[in-house]
């Protein structure tokens, strides 16, 4: 029930956005609770990561086909959008701030590759995403580096898309194509932020460091905090 809950507040207009909210916490919580049953329930640290990679893998999937699809499932003009995943600005102890991609940084690049990554990427426009669709099933996907533009995050290994959408979705969904985007590290981030499924924190002061623009990406940054923890031995 709230699953199918989720899928009409979040592709359609709905005014009470509380209720979408209290859905999501509740499916957050639910996530969280079972990744630190499966823990406690495991004392093997090989066992107890392969579990919470299970974990990641699945929501990771379910996360992307989500998006992927709101073009077939929305009216046109739909209203839903996604934003970067995770907070650019953080702060450390101290509260000195620090930034995830700092300006006038050159960043790393990193290949990745559409059959295979977790890539989020929302389409939009019908007639373009026709278009996409017949033009990398004829001629294959080529990467455009002044049109194909996206954020590759390590350890999460999600890769967000903000420019190119319609061909890199239908590279992704034809399985065909490699994109090159600018790689950030997120492990960066487990010490100081936090998330409830709603906001990111700040872990040293409980300030809210903005919105999480769904909860599955809240899920995949904690267990996969979790996962880091088990691996350094925390």
């Amino acid at each position: 029930m709230l699953r199918i809950l989720r899928r009409i507040v979040g592709k359609q207009k709905f005014k009470n956005k509380a209720v979408l909210l209290r859905a999501e916490t509740i499916e957050f919580n639910c996530a969280m609770d079972y990744a630190r049953l499966i823990v406690q329930d495991t004392s093997n640290k090989k066992e107890q990561i392969v579990l919470l990679e299970f974990m990641l893998n699945v929501v990771r999937a379910d996360l992307k086909v989500d998006i992927l699809s709101t073009i077939f499932y929305s009216e046109e003009n739909f209203e839903r959008v996604i934003g970067f995943p995770f907070p650019n600005e953080y702060y450390d102890e101290m509260g000195t701030e620090l930034k995830l991609h700092p300006k006038g940084e050159t960043a790393i690049k990193t290949s990745v590759d559409l059959a295979n990554e977790c890539v989020l990427v929302l389409s939009w426009d019908r007639k373009s995403m026709k278009h996409g669709i017949l033009n990398v099933y004829k001629y294959g996907f080529t990467f455009d580096k002044r049109d194909h533009i996206a954020e590759y995050y390590s350890y999460v290994n999600i890769c967000y898309v903000y420019n190119g959408n319609h061909s890199i979705a239908s590279g992704i969904v034809q399985k065909k194509g490699v994109l090159q985007a600018n790689k950030y590290d997120v492990s960066k981030l487990f010490e100081h932020v936090h998330t409830d499924g709603v906001f990111w924190y700040n872990s040293h002061n409980n300030q809210k460091l903005g919105n999480v623009f769904d909860f599955r990406v809240s899920i995949i940054y904690e267990i996969a905090k979790l996962k880091h923890q088990i691996e350094q031995g925390e």
